[in-house]
């Protein structure tokens, strides 16, 4: 009588595949976080950097007066007047520089451009408030007389209820600066630095 041999897995070759896998999950999951809120940042800063430009050559363009603004709630496009652009931002024609956009004047002169959404995994801080406004020489007018750059901080929140995110040396934060002549230019937040 010929003995049939099994074919199968041992209880050790398992035990021994199972460890394996958590070991390789316990390395790789807190890795994939940090990737994950690393693109964030560069998400975020990236997409603030394009509509910064954009209203810079539509203002130059159009020879007229382009702003941003923070917006101040997630459910309409009226400017808050801080520098934090964590509900997003919205840009607007303009009839005079600084001024906020307001959704009901039936103004042709100001009128919605462009409204841009934000995660809420990312922090986005401003170091002027209120409304930026670019000439029609894409020059930055802002509503005090700049002394330096002007910086956009942009940090990865831990948790979407975070007020404010962190700068760590694993995720680190990114900071555009905004000249006076209008030109943005980005660099990676030094480390220790605060997201404000």
């Amino acid at each position: 009588m010929a003995v049939k041999s099994q074919r199968g897995f041992s209880l050790i070759e398992m035990m021994v595949t199972v460890i394996v896998a958590a070991i390789l999950l316990a390395v790789a999951v807190p890795n994939m976080r940090k990737f994950m809120q690393r693109n964030r940042v560069a998400n975020q800063s990236n997409s603030i950097m394009a509509d910064l430009t954009f209203a810079r050559g539509q203002a130059a363009s159009t020879r007229s007066y382009i702003s941003i603004c923070p917006r101040a709630t997630t459910t309409d496009n009226t400017c808050a007047t801080t520098g934090n652009y964590d509900n997003g931002w919205v840009i607007y024609t303009a009839v005079a520089p600084n001024t906020a956009y307001d959704p009901t004047a039936t103004d042709a002169a100001a009128r919605l451009v462009r409204v841009t959404l934000v995660a809420d995994a990312a922090s986005i801080r401003a170091s002027s408030t209120g409304p930026l406004t670019y000439n029609g020489r894409g020059e930055l007018l802002t509503s005090t007389a700049l002394t330096s750059d002007m910086t956009v901080t942009v940090c990865a929140k831990a948790s979407p209820s975070d007020s404010i995110g962190t700068n760590t040396t694993s995720v680190p934060g990114s900071q555009l600066l905004v000249s006076h002549s209008g030109r943005v230019a980005t660099k990676p937040l030094a480390g220790g630095a605060a997201c404000t």
